[in-house]
């Protein structure tokens, strides 16, 4: 009989009331501060603004910049007042569990103030500057909290004190294997999210020192929303070791290997006489690549903020590239100066040997020894909740699904030796691809040779392939930045290559795809890049693309996907490259993995998105009929093939992000509701109507946590709350899905690598997929600590709800669903986060930005600074 499996969350149950007996100081705005805020509100009406009351004015000056810079530069701060509407109330602006000095507050402020009127501070008014701040002491429980007041707010102030009393003293933590550590960690904010974190450890000189890391933040769940739930992620961050400002070998003179439109973060610490000496206390700060020629700097501060910090604190200016010729200098905290340079990838050449993610046994004894202190406040952590049974889905790639015969077209611009390389790829067996008995040989893509150029595809369907080279001079060329302005460089570009390829081949018989050859970001000139026109050209001559690199690229993004000359992870990385750069481009063009044949449904699935493009945003929805994917926008009234979405682009109506004086959520709700009623009046099958939970930011307010009734359909219309053949589910792939483990109730001790469905007793779910091919290597037992440099990732979790007046079977059935959609992607081996029909949405997301989705394995616990990737030119599996 096959064991039970249990899921643990990491979340602790909490009530505001736990610490209201905790002594704070708060520290009210001075009145002529607030008045010349106020000052400052525009009095101007625009057309959109008319009627309203003065207090809906925006204010020239936010005060919110200032309130999180203070909070991230003194943690003590337990609640900011970010909102401009304070400054009318006689609520606290500050609320700190110490009493920061009065003097390096007003000084920082000032220099705020003075910096956004472009003064000196000496130029401000002299009310401003006469000011005296002081603290009042109390105890917290004595402050108005009143939720719909909105000031003190419990989602800073709660998991900040939980993270400060977590960090009071030092903490044994079990790492796993027989090793238990003693770690002081520090309570900093970073990127506005509350965490403790360990000094840097470095297990010898070859590896770069990292810290363990717990990000405290305050949740609730759809449905339960009342209650609020204290949710610990635990990752690693890592830091600087080597120098990034040193002499170039190739050309003798000194280069920074800071890139371009990039921004860094560093911890630092600093001896202030006006500050606790017997403690450390953690700054975020944040610096960027500006070459300033009179200083002979390669970075620069990113805010006046920052600037001030130094100024003010540390008593002296500093630039941010010391740190980056001498990190190590720092690193140690023996001077005055304490600074630890996180190292991501904005740094050019980012070889690094310590791997992402933990071990299994390091994140439960870090989230245990969390756990330990906050009982002591009447926290509780959850009860695991238990596993239920699931149909499985075989790991079976190809034979690829095809809607239909076809005849193809495949165009390589490429080098002869990429070429070639590809087509033996393409012909020779591989076990990497499908799951394959012992003794039996592996997959083909093209399964036979029809003649010199084509090829029959691995398909359930005919499909012929004509796989033909083309030579890439004239196509892939870089932006000619610096003779023309970008948009003229673009354009140009995006001309020469329309030009070169010849007529429109939209209406052509035969689908055309392009597979191109060409470098990474790295090595192009900042800004001149050409992967964006190059796709836009191809899009405008009717060709779907993918980028590839050249053979035989060493980078981090691929030293995990094959292990050279094992055959069942790829024979080496330029062959697994290969191998999912054609599948990927497949997928694009709406072919579907062998897996989508075990699905047995006769429904409609229905899923509903919003794509961002710059500032406007695209309402999409996708229909999945057995293996037939078609794509609606906004603005195209028809529904396309998945293929051919790409091309109408240019028709479809682009929304402003939702806001109070724009009717954006009421265009999507029409658009919404519109096309399910069409497909009830069209067709008298169940549908599935699957909603992506970030719309619930400003889209679709029913799908908001407070406003989700399990046994109710979210009110859209009368219609369709009282339409019985429409199921619900919401699907939330967000970062503030809780982390987790799995275990055995026969032995909670032992680590386990496993995946499956859990159902609470609320009725949320939450579906853990497989372990992809790329993963394998680690053993179950290995921890950071003494392996830094190897790939310990784990599978996030997806929470599903179905919504509405379902039974137990009825509901269990649709994340079922949710979880073997999941599987039907050709370019991965095992679960995608989202489910398919959601997840081929954001293929329109390349095509409409140029940029390529980053590869989101959505499981790495890494806990850095968050940032748009650029594209990666093959998403592997």
């Amino acid at each position: 009989m096959k064991s039970i499996k249990m899921m643990q969350l990491f979340e602790l149950e909490v009530k505001e009331e736990v610490f209201y007996d905790e002594v704070v100081h708060l520290m009210y705005m001075p009145e002529s501060w607030r008045n010349y805020l106020k000052d400052q509100t525009y009095s101007e009406e625009s057309s959109s603004h008319k009627g309203k009351s003065s207090n809906e004015y925006k204010l020239a000056f936010k005060v919110k910049p200032l309130g999180l810079k203070l909070q991230s530069i003194f943690p003590e701060i337990i609640n900011v007042a970010v909102d401009y509407r304070f400054v009318e109330t006689d609520l606290p602006w500050i609320v700190a569990t110490e009493k920061i000095s009065e003097s390096l507050i007003k000084r920082l402020t000032l220099g705020w103030l003075a910096s956004t009127k472009r003064c000196t501070v000496s130029e401000l008014p002299e009310d401003l500057k006469k000011a005296q701040l002081s603290w009042i002491t109390t105890r917290f429980g004595e402050i108005t909290t009143d939720s719909t007041q909105k000031y003190i707010d419990k989602y800073q102030w709660l998991p900040a004190l939980a993270a400060i009393k977590f960090c009071a003293k030092p903490r044994k933590v079990d790492l796993g294997q027989g090793i238990i550590k003693e770690f002081q960690f520090y309570h900093t904010i970073f990127n506005g999210k509350h965490e403790c974190v360990t000094e840097p450890y470095m297990k010898s000189n070859k590896y770069d020192p990292f810290s363990y890391v717990l990000r405290v933040s305050l949740q609730n769940r759809g449905g339960d929303a009342n209650r609020m739930l204290l949710s610990v992620s635990v990752g690693r961050r890592r830091y600087l070791k080597d120098p990034k400002i040193k002499i170039d070998k190739k050309t003798k003179e000194l280069a920074c290997y800071l890139k371009d439109n990039h921004t860094c973060s560093v911890l630092v610490s600093v001896r202030n006489p006006e500050l606790d000496q017997n403690t450390k206390s953690f700054s975020q700060l944040q610096f960027e690549r500006f070459v300033h020629k009179d200083k002979g700097t390669f970075t620069r501060w990113r805010t006046a903020l920052d600037n001030l910090y130094w100024d003010i604190l540390y008593g002296a200016e500093f630039e941010a590239d010391m740190l980056l010729a001498q990190p190590t200098a720092y690193l140690e905290g023996k001077g005055e100066i304490t600074a630890w340079v996180v190292n991501h990838n904005s740094f050019k050449n980012a070889g690094n040997w310590v791997k992402a993610g933990l071990g299994i046994s390091e994140k439960r004894g870090l989230f245990n020894a969390f756990e330990e202190v906050l009982t002591e406040y009447d926290m509780k952590s959850l009860p695991a909740i238990m596993e239920i049974p699931r149909n499985k889905m075989n790991n079976q790639r190809l034979p690829i699904v095809s809607h239909k015969d076809q005849d193809i077209i495949i165009e390589v611009y490429s080098s002869e030796e990429m070429f070639e390389a590809m087509k033996q790829a393409y012909t020779t067996p591989h076990k990497f691809i499908n799951i394959i008995p012992k003794g039996e040989e592996g997959v083909v893509i093209f399964k036979r040779q029809i003649s010199d150029d084509v090829y029959e595809l691995n398909s359930d369907k005919v499909v012929t392939v004509e796989f033909v080279h083309r030579d890439p001079e004239g196509i892939v060329s870089e932006l000619e930045i610096g003779t023309y302005t970008a948009d003229i460089a673009y354009s140009k570009l995006v001309d020469r290559i329309k030009k070169k390829l010849g007529s429109n081949t939209i209406h052509s018989v035969k689908k055309t795809l392009a597979l191109i050859e060409i470098n990474g970001k790295d090595s192009w000139r900042d800004g001149a890049d050409p992967k964006a026109a190059i796709r836009d050209a191809m899009k405008q001559s009717g060709r779907l693309s993918q980028f590839i690199e050249p053979l035989t690229v060493k980078r981090d993004h691929f030293e995990h996907i094959t292990v050279e000359n094992n055959e069942a992870n790829g024979s080496n990385a330029d062959t697994g490259r290969m191998v999912n750069a054609l599948l990927d481009l497949l997928n694009d063009a709406g072919f579907l993995s062998h897996n989508v044949t075990k699905l047995n449904e006769n429904k409609l699935i229905l899923s509903f998105n919003v794509l961002k493009a710059d500032k406007d945003y695209l309402p999409v929805v996708s229909k999945m009929d057995g293996i037939e994917v078609v794509i609606k926008m906004l603005g195209v009234d028809t529904w396309m093939p998945l293929g051919d979405a790409p091309f109408h682009l240019d028709r479809a109506k682009m929304l402003k992000q939702p806001k109070k004086y724009n009717n954006s959520s009421a265009v999507f709700k029409a658009f919404v509701t519109q096309v399910m009623e069409n497909e009830l009046d069209q067709d008298d099958r169940p549908i599935v109507v699957m909603m992506n939970a970030k719309l619930r930011n400003g889209w679709l307010d029913v799908l908001q946590n407070p406003r989700i009734q399990y046994e109710v359909v979210p009110y859209l219309n009368e219609r369709l709350a009282n339409e019985s053949r429409i199921q619900f589910i919401r699907i939330n792939t967000t970062q503030d899905v809780t982390q987790y483990r799995i275990f055995s109730p026969d032995n909670e001790e032992q680590p386990m690598k496993a995946s499956g469905i859990f159902r609470d007793p609320l009725g949320i779910y939450y579906g853990v997929g497989g372990r992809p091919t790329a993963w394998q290597g680690s053993r179950v037992t290995d921890i950071k600590f003494t392996s830094p440099s190897k790939l310990l990732l784990q599978q996030r979790a997806v929470e599903c709800i179905p919504l509405g007046p379902l039974n137990e079977n009825e509901r269990d059935e649709l994340v079922y669903l949710v979880d073997q959609l999941r599987r039907v992607g050709l370019t991965f081996d095992t679960h995608t986060v989202d489910p398919y029909p959601i997840k081929v949405l954001n293929i329109l997301s390349k095509y409409l930005t140029g940029k390529e989705e980053f590869y989101d394995d959505g499981f790495d616990d890494e806990v850095e600074v968050v940032e748009e990737f650029d594209e990666t030119p093959v998403v592997v599996s």
